[in-house]
């Protein structure tokens, strides 16, 4: 997926929006923020500071892309160009694993064709192509699944705010890729 930092890439996109997630273990990852909504939450303002490393840790993010020596690359780092503020953990000798969570306020809100852009956005980001657009239940007010060999993310909004959740993995097979993601993308969904 794209970068908040980067322009093109997942790796890239990844690290500042996606990078690489959850990794093969299950498909659902258990958050300790996640019983009450952030204090910076806001849905008539921009919120002053969005902070998308609530939700991704080391721990998470190794889980997700299946590499342990992921690292932290970008906490809460905002894309003045994009708009997002991003969380972004990566193993800097092993590009192909990282996991990202992404956030941007959308003054007006978010709508069908906002959140296919941003699912563009990241999937052009990517080097390797196509990607495939899978369902994804329940996540948010809306979501967009999409996938490729080594990288999955999900787009999904949750009032004005547009969420980008994604990993990328060399070593965690695409099905559980995808489900790590829609897993830590339905609990990050669920916090906000």
């Amino acid at each position: 997926m794209r970068t908040a930092t980067r322009t093109r890439g997942l790796g890239d996109l990844c690290l500042l929006s996606t990078g690489a997630i959850l990794a093969g273990c299950s498909s659902t990852v258990s958050t300790p923020h996640a019983s009450t909504s952030p204090s910076w939450l806001s849905t008539s303002s921009p919120p002053q500071l969005l902070r998308p490393c609530s939700f991704l840790t080391q721990a998470i993010a190794a889980q997700v892309s299946g590499d342990t020596n992921v690292s932290n690359q970008a906490t809460n780092v905002p894309e003045a160009e994009s708009g997002y503020v991003a969380c972004i953990f990566a193993d800097s000798k092993a590009e192909a694993n990282s996991a990202a969570v992404q956030i941007k306020w959308v003054s007006g809100g978010v709508d069908s064709s906002t959140l296919r852009a941003a699912a563009t956005f990241f999937s052009l980001g990517e080097p390797v192509q196509p990607f495939q657009s899978f369902s994804v239940g329940s996540v948010g007010d809306s979501a967009v699944g999409e996938a490729t060999p080594g990288v999955a993310f999900v787009v999904f909004s949750v009032g004005d705010l547009l969420v980008c959740v994604g990993a990328r993995s060399a070593v965690v097979s695409a099905a559980s890729l995808r489900a790590s993601v829609e897993g830590l993308a339905k609990e990050v969904a669920a916090a906000l």
